[in-house]
């Protein structure tokens, strides 16, 4: 629970120093689990870290003509260290929670939205799976990466973000239905 209310806390942070005790507590948390979980650090910086420098370096171009080189490069080292640790918590979440706990939290959180139509459990069991999945989603970026290098020779930049997300929602909202029907289907009588 700690976990993920530090990651929902880190979503408007703008203090560079905050990011990078988050990011440092992410990977000492990682550390702690042993050399599994140190495996598991190195292959999240290999993907997620080079998705964030990528995302920061299209971010301090975009920035630096309007406010100059030390903000536009404060301005992308924050960017890139919010998406860095935001999903180096997701992923040390799904190691370290359990997926019906983790369901619970995110049913509450979303309590409130019911009377707007929001089917809660629904949503939450969406959610959960894409926390859940975070390796998957590195993975996918790789692939789509790896694709794109061997189509055009070049690396592939911040050009598969769109559709790598697109594609991670689509595959957890699949399997989210998926799973709730077998959850609601009543077991035949013996």
């Amino acid at each position: 629970m700690g976990l993920a209310a530090a990651s929902v806390a880190l979503l408007p942070a703008q203090n560079l120093t905050v990011l990078i005790g988050a990011t440092l507590f992410a990977s000492l948390g990682f550390i702690s689990l042993g050399q599994p979980g140190y495996r598991r650090l190195i292959d999240a910086l290999k993907t997620a870290g080079l998705l964030a420098a990528l995302i920061g370096f299209f971010q301090f171009l975009v920035v630096v003509r309007e406010v100059g080189s030390p903000q536009a490069l404060v301005t992308a080292a924050i960017s890139a260290l919010r998406l860095l640790s935001l999903v180096l918590l997701a992923d040390l979440i799904s190691v370290t929670t359990p997926l019906n706990k983790m369901l619970n939290v995110i049913r509450g959180l979303l309590r409130p939205l019911k009377p707007l139509g929001v089917k809660s459990d629904r949503l939450s069991l969406v959610v959960g799976m894409m926390i859940r999945s975070a390796s998957l989603l590195r993975q996918l970026f790789q692939t789509a990466g790896d694709a794109y290098r061997a189509r055009s020779g070049k690396s592939a930049g911040i050009g598969i973000v769109a559709p790598v997300v697109r594609q991670a929602i689509s595959t957890n909202l699949l399997l989210a239905e998926a799973l709730q029907s077998r959850a609601l289907r009543k077991p035949p009588h013996q």
